[in-house]
């Protein structure tokens, strides 16, 4: 178990987290994604804990913050939209199309999320109504070992981190151009984190 803990004048604030696997800080808000499958929103001012989200079913393997938006992977292969200043759930991304496996890696801004996963494929989906718009990489080891374990991207170039679950291939970056043949792929060029974000 591990201790959130702050000093106000010549207070310290302790609070006790289980098993924290992932982090986020705005300045003032900590967020924190715990092995009891909740995510903990905390004020740094008086160390108070103003929010338990809870949605998920296996530990957060990961989160990103910006501005009033978090947006959270998880193991159970679900992604969930909250807005941390009201505690509330406001989409969950999933249906037929959603991973059938972990999320390895998340990005958004305001319009779109993108997600990456162990089933060895990377998903664009619309941030305010929940929708999925289009699967950007699919692995031809899909579900056999491909592994998509980070993303990160400017406004045409996609890089992917792939491998495999049990080590037997190299990491290898694979970089994608979405400014050739331009069209379809043109919801790619938006993707740039969001501006208010350090």
């Amino acid at each position: 178990k591990q201790w959130y803990q702050r000093r106000v004048g010549k207070q310290w604030y302790q609070r006790r987290v289980r098993g924290v696997y992932s982090l986020q800080f705005d300045g003032r808000y900590v967020v924190s994604g715990s092995l009891d499958t909740t995510i903990r929103v905390w004020d740094t001012l008086d160390g108070s804990c103003v929010h338990v989200l809870s949605g998920h079913r296996s530990l957060t393997s990961g989160m990103e913050l910006c501005e009033n938006i978090l947006v959270s992977g998880n193991a159970d292969s679900y992604v969930k939209i909250w807005d941390i200043r009201t505690g509330s759930c406001l989409q969950t991304l999933d249906g037929p199309y959603k991973h059938h496996s972990a999320v390895t890696c998340l990005l958004f801004n305001k319009k779109y999320v993108m997600t990456s996963s162990d089933d060895g494929t990377v998903k664009l989906w619309d941030i305010k109504t929940g929708e999925f718009i289009r699967n950007l990489v699919g692995l031809e080891s899909s579900g056999r070992g491909g592994v998509v374990w980070r993303i990160q991207l400017d406004r045409r170039r996609l890089v992917c981190a792939v491998g495999s679950r049990n080590g037997t291939e190299e990491t290898k970056l694979i970089v994608f151009d979405f400014s050739v043949g331009a069209g379809s792929d043109e919801p790619v060029k938006d993707l740039t984190f969001c501006e208010s974000r350090e």
